[in-house]
């Protein structure tokens, strides 16, 4: 990717003023070019805290380009990168699962990881729970697929294999959005009410029945309660003293004093921008946000414009309790981010009467 955008400049081979004219990408540009203007007065602990939001938003923006470049003018191309996705993504959980749990012979309480990018369970839990989702869509909002009934059959399979790992992840905010999300697709999806009716209702029975079974897991997660999430926001705000342009997006702040003296993991991408940009950094943040929707709703009547916001919202919605940042570690949560706001972006433009990107 960093290889290729270079090249593209040099080749001339994008019309870069068909840009101008994408609300997302002006919004978008707007809060990646505070994050890197942030890093001025940023008081990094290493070298790498400077290179490291250089080098991801770098990245970002080659991958974008690509994208674009790639999918404006094939929409083949898109079906491929969906079918493919949901097709390695529940291979990877199965075998993964299969491995921890059939034949190292872990307990299912013990909490699924897909290692690698992923690293830990909450980043397995919002991928797995945007996979089934993308099934669900694939299922939904595209007539070509339910008419054929091997790929109705694999789109269930996967949908099945994600939501089973899902659960095994015990990440109660992933699992609570996707049921969520996944209802409101099938209450605003095209299909008729009769069918509605049915899957919201089977929906439900196998929702009681998985209350049932999994009864003492859910009153474990309910003595859970929130996870110290209030105490870490409040120690993180103590030491926030930079309000308008916050500390910089290399400085890493820690709570000073009581018992969780020394975290440095906001578990809030939006604390974290406040954190890092100040009142400037989280409105422009929330600008993109807002920006990115309105953009959706007007293109509505496409149905990858609908999938692509649904998964965006999901994406945000993760992002109220967890992670730092959606710039920071380029993997899981930030391809469930940023992947819809490019195929978002990809659309708007397509929908520009004037200009075309290539």
């Amino acid at each position: 990717m960093c290889i290729a955008f270079p090249l593209i400049v040099v080749k001339g081979l994008c019309k870069w003023s068909a840009l101008l004219e994408s609300r997302i990408v002006i919004a978008s540009s707007l809060f990646l070019g505070f994050s890197l203007l942030s890093l001025f007065w940023s008081e990094p602990e290493r070298s790498s805290d400077i290179l490291n939001p250089i080098k991801n938003i770098f990245y970002l923006v080659s991958f974008w380009v690509i994208f674009l470049f790639t999918f404006n003018g094939a929409s083949h191309r898109l079906q491929s990168l969906v079918k493919w996705l949901i097709i390695v993504g529940s291979i990877t959980a199965a075998c993964y699962a299969a491995y921890h749990y059939l034949y190292l012979d872990y307990p299912l309480t013990r909490r699924f990881a897909i290692p690698g990018p992923l690293v830990d369970k909450v980043r397995t839990g919002f991928c797995l729970g945007a996979g089934a989702l993308l099934c669900l869509a694939s299922l939904l909002y595209e007539p070509a697929n339910r008419e054929r009934k091997s790929t109705v059959l694999l789109l269930l399979v996967g949908l099945t294999v994600f939501l089973v790992t899902l659960v095994l992840t015990h990440t109660r905010l992933a699992i609570t959005g996707t049921l969520f999300f996944g209802f409101a697709m099938i209450v605003f999806s095209p299909i008729n009410k009769r069918t509605k009716f049915l899957l919201i209702g089977l929906g439900l029975m196998l929702l009681i029945a998985a209350c049932i079974f999994l009864a003492p897991l859910i009153d474990a997660y309910i003595e859970k309660g929130q996870s110290s999430r209030l105490d870490l926001w409040s120690g993180y705000l103590k030491e926030f003293h930079h309000y308008w342009f916050g500390h910089g997006h290399g400085t890493t702040i820690y709570i000073a004093e009581g018992g969780l003296a020394g975290w440095s993991a906001y578990h809030s991408v939006y604390l974290g921008a406040l954190l890092s940009g100040g009142i400037v950094g989280l409105s422009l943040l929330l600008l993109m946000i807002l920006t990115v929707l309105l953009t959706g709703w007007k293109l509505r009547a496409n149905p990858y414009a609908v999938v692509a916001t649904v998964l965006f919202v999901f994406a945000c919605t993760m992002g109220l309790v967890n992670l730092d940042s959606v710039i920071s570690r380029p993997r899981g949560y930030w391809l469930i981010f940023w992947l819809p706001v490019i195929v978002l972006s990809l659309y708007e433009l397509k929908s520009l009467p004037r200009k075309a990107f290539v």
